[in-house]
């Protein structure tokens, strides 16, 4: 929940304890981390000497750090004591992440008798539970207690300002587990940091931050316990401790009066020690501690690891901070007591690498201040960006107006030459106007042109198909060919019968075979629309359907056709029932069904079979209105095809035609042979043919 989110690889670190100020600079390289200095000032503070007494000494010694560190840098990272802070894991139920933030104010206003705005608190997720919950760790601190380390800084020149606020204790276990002494194999393991005036217990287990306890014990208490015993100054004291002092071995006359004085403030940090080991081991998730882990100044007594070790009944090691990082030589500070770096280089990892436990205890009044000035930052950057570009943009918007009047001028000479009632002459006539008429009129007539071409694209004849069909139409035995097809006007005059007689009921059902074939000329039926073409079952009433379907053609209001509209086909048949099959070839052509294309066999007479020698063509069988050559948009369309020179003599089997309509047929046998003509009408406007 830090204020400020953005990198943090420049920032001044600093440890200020009770007895000495630790700064340290940590980098990230290829190979890993590199300590690249360190500096550590011990202070040398009497515990009786009053708060502000403290305060100055601890100003004092923090300026000369910083002067011979030489370190400019003003964002900081520090610490607080952790028998300062509130410190507690709860378990959460299974509820929307946005509502964790106020379980957790809830629950740290319930156990803190202090209202929110004056307490700097955080909260950690560690761990999400099977059911969905939450296993989160809370921390909280009042701001008096923060505010009192920033009050150190802010008497420094230059001014620093806190960018984290970490706990000392939750610090040296980030370092700790950064470096893995706390191992991977999910053993229950405790870090204490035994300090000046605190020992701080850190507990992990099954690889995850579980528990966290200040004593309010120390360093001190045995410091004191020599001045008492041997009636001399605390700072006497401390350097007999430093230089003489060692743990109990259990030798009465080995340890002497000192290592009994050692032995009872010992005794005390060893109880409470005990006490908080079995505290976690009854809690729910909790257990047995497997090994201990000790850093701080008191790390450093000698003799402390078979003591503890013989009165705790715990595996004991000495923190190996510095395990596995380069160090500079302007940070070999470090190297002389690497167990008292744990707190410090745990708040540098903060700005290299994520931590496991991320807390950061920003009072809200610091909060709220970098927010405003944040704020008026944005603000002011704001009002200068407007400037700015308000600067930017007059002379420019200027210039453009200029260039737009100039423009508007040139546009209003060019547009009188198009209208003159622009300029006020009313009665002119602008040229450009009589130029735009001529041209509209060229367009027009094109128009029209292309009108015609387009009624002629559309009422065009598709010709070829047709005619290879009639072709295919022909019996694959045989016993048809085809004198002349021609082009023709089809209807338009009544057929009054007096050029042919129509076959009688019994004639067809008979099937007309050469020996009952008239000797005149018949036909299979009438055309009731006048002229040739049609069969007689065919409706009157078809003459309206086409009309009403769409297809104006012969029959529009019952108006005689003055266009080709279809085939006469002139040819000769064995007999009739070869006849008949190619009219009911004809009917069955996919092409002449799909474009509503009437059949008519009409005029069939039996002729001699020398006949084929002289046969007849277009214009010589009958009365029909045709015509050789119609214009359609300008465009001829009338085509008629002899085949009469195509006839070979009929003394045996006709040869094949080469692709002639009478190709392909068998001689006609018998004296007598079956003189057709077939009418092919076209309903309506054809269409292109298509497979």
């Amino acid at each position: 929940m830090a204020l400020i989110k953005r990198g943090r690889t420049k920032r001044l670190v600093l440890d200020i304890g009770s007895s000495a100020i630790r700064l340290c600079e940590l980098s990230q390289t290829k190979a890993g981390f590199q300590l690249t200095k360190y500096f550590q000032k011990e202070l040398g503070i009497d515990p009786a000497l009053d708060e502000e007494e403290k305060v100055a000494i601890r100003q004092q010694g923090l300026e000369e750090l910083l002067k011979e560190s030489k370190v400019r840098t003003k964002k900081t990272i520090l610490a607080v004591p952790g028998q300062s802070v509130f410190t507690r894991n709860r378990p959460l139920p299974p509820v929307p992440e946005y509502k964790v933030t106020q379980i957790v104010r809830y629950e740290i206003q319930q156990q803190i008798p202090f209202s929110l705005d004056q307490i700097a608190l955080d909260y950690q997720v560690l761990e999400r539970t099977e059911a969905g919950g939450y296993e989160v760790m809370m921390a909280a601190i009042k701001g008096d207690v923060v505010d009192k380390q920033v009050d150190i800084l802010h008497t420094l020149r230059p001014r620093r300002s806190i960018d984290i606020v970490d706990v000392a204790p939750l610090a040296a276990y980030n370092w700790v587990h950064q470096t893995g002494e706390f191992g991977d194999t999910g053993e229950c393991v405790a870090l204490i940091d035994i300090g000046a005036t605190t020992t701080d217990i850190v507990i992990q287990k099954d690889n995850q931050f579980r528990f966290t306890r200040s004593l309010s014990v120390g360093g001190n208490d045995i410091t004191q316990a020599l001045a008492d015993g041997f009636n001399i100054s605390f700072a006497e004291a401390e350097k007999l401790k430093r230089d003489k002092a060692f743990a109990p071995t259990g030798d009465a006359e080995r340890d002497g009066k000192g290592g009994e004085l050692v032995g009872e403030a010992l005794n005390r940090m060893v109880g409470e020690i005990n006490r908080s080991l079995a505290y976690f081991r009854s809690q729910p998730g909790g257990g047995p501690t497997n090994r201990i882990i000790i850093a701080g100044g008191c790390a450093c007594l000698r003799n402390i690891i078979p003591y503890l070790q013989n009165q705790l009944g715990i595996e004991v090691r000495i923190a190996q901070p510095l395990a596995g990082i380069a160090v500079s030589p302007a940070a070999n500070m470090a190297s002389e007591h690497p167990e008292q770096a744990c707190v410090v280089l745990g708040l540098a990892l903060r700005c290299c690498a994520n931590v496991p436990i991320q807390i950061n205890l920003i009072p809200p009044r610091i909060i709220e201040a970098a927010r405003q000035r944040e704020q008026a930052f944005y603000w002011l950057l704001s009002l200068v960006t407007m400037l700015l570009i308000m600067a930017s943009i007059i002379p420019v918007t200027a210039a453009k107006d200029d260039l737009v009047k100039g423009r508007i001028k040139f546009l209003e000479g060019v547009l009188a030459q198009y209208d003159r009632v622009y300029v006020r002459e009313l009665d002119a006539f602008s040229q450009k106007e009589s130029d735009l008429k001529v041209v509209k009129d060229s367009v027009e007539m094109s128009r029209k042109d292309v009108r015609a071409l387009d009624h002629a694209h559309m009422t065009r004849h598709y010709w070829p198909e047709y005619i290879k069909a009639i072709n295919d139409a022909r019996p694959s035995g045989g016993g048809i060919v085809c004198s002349s097809i021609e082009t023709a006007v089809i209807g338009g005059r009544e057929n009054t019968g007096d050029a042919v007689r129509n076959l009688t009921p019994e004639e067809l059902d008979a099937g007309m075979v050469e020996d009952q074939l008239p000797e005149e000329p018949v036909s299979r039926g009438r055309n009731p629309f006048g002229g040739r073409g049609g069969r007689a079952e065919d409706s009157v009433n078809d003459k309206y359907e086409d009309n009403l379907n769409g297809f104006p053609g012969i029959f529009d209001g019952g108006a005689p056709p003055t266009e080709p509209n279809g085939f006469v086909v002139l040819g000769y048949a064995q007999d009739y029932k070869a006849l008949i099959s190619f009219e009911d070839n004809l009917k069955a052509n996919p092409v002449f069904g799909k474009h509503r294309v009437y059949v008519h066999i009409e005029d069939v007479a039996k002729v001699a079979k020398d006949e084929l020698d002289n046969a007849q063509i277009g214009g010589d069988f009958g009365e029909v209105t045709k015509t050789a050559s119609s214009s359609v948009g300008g465009m001829d369309i009338g085509m008629s095809f002899d085949m009469g020179g195509m006839m070979p003599p009929m003394g045996g089997m006709m040869p094949p035609m080469g692709g002639g309509f009478g190709g392909g047929s068998p001689a006609l046998l018998g004296p007598v042979v079956v003189h057709f003509r077939v009418d092919v009408q076209f309903r309506g406007r054809p269409q292109k043919f298509e497979n």
